[in-house]
């Protein structure tokens, strides 16, 4: 797995190695898969694929994940940039993966289990997103989970588990039953 905050300014390359600009978010879907990596495009490759730019900000743009070729030290496209002048799109109307970053997160019951410090992905999927949750220190107690279990207090969560998003983000599980989730489904270490 790999913290959003980690791997944005990634480079985009095209297959024949053009840099197409930084890689600054993740939009996800309905199902909170990822969706669209989206791209600060660099000047140079803006008029190559007939986009305009702001006139005050940067151009972003975003890519299906189909996309993707190799998502490693730089993230590394399947078309040379000549084939992708069709495959960008406006990214104004979608759901960043960023906006997680700093909800609370409350368990069924109502109990708040943490803040979200992070978001992870699975580089190698590209599949369903998950939150990196710092675990208030109370819940740690009631869970009866030491610190070095969990990274300095912290827990991946996937998103099949969060059942609404609102002010803060609710789980489908209640405080008691968040071992399962630790024991059923371990994160991968970061």
């Amino acid at each position: 797995m790999e913290a959003l905050n980690e791997i944005k300014g990634k480079e985009i390359l095209s297959s024949n190695g053009r840099s197409m600009g930084e890689m600054i978010d993740i939009t996800y879907d309905k199902e909170f898969k990822i969706d669209e990596i989206v791209v600060k495009m660099n000047k140079e490759v803006i008029d190559e694929l007939a986009q305009s730019k702001p006139l005050l900000s940067s151009l972003k743009l975003g890519i299906d994940v189909e996309h993707v070729k190799a998502f490693t030290d730089n993230v590394v496209l399947k078309e040379p940039i000549e084939q992708l002048q069709h495959h960008f799109k406006d990214v104004s109307e979608k759901k960043f993966a960023s906006s997680f970053l700093g909800m609370e997160i409350s368990g069924s019951n109502g109990n708040d289990v943490g803040e979200v410090e992070d978001v992870l992905i699975d580089p190698e999927s590209l599949g369903t997103l998950s939150l990196l949750v710092k675990i208030k220190k109370d819940i740690l107690e009631t869970l009866d989970l030491k610190k070095s279990l969990l990274s300095k207090t912290r827990l991946g969560i996937s998103m099949r588990h969060v059942k609404s998003i609102g002010d803060k983000i609710m789980l489908d599980t209640s405080l008691e039953d968040m071992g399962k989730i630790i024991q059923e489904e371990p994160i991968k270490k970061l």
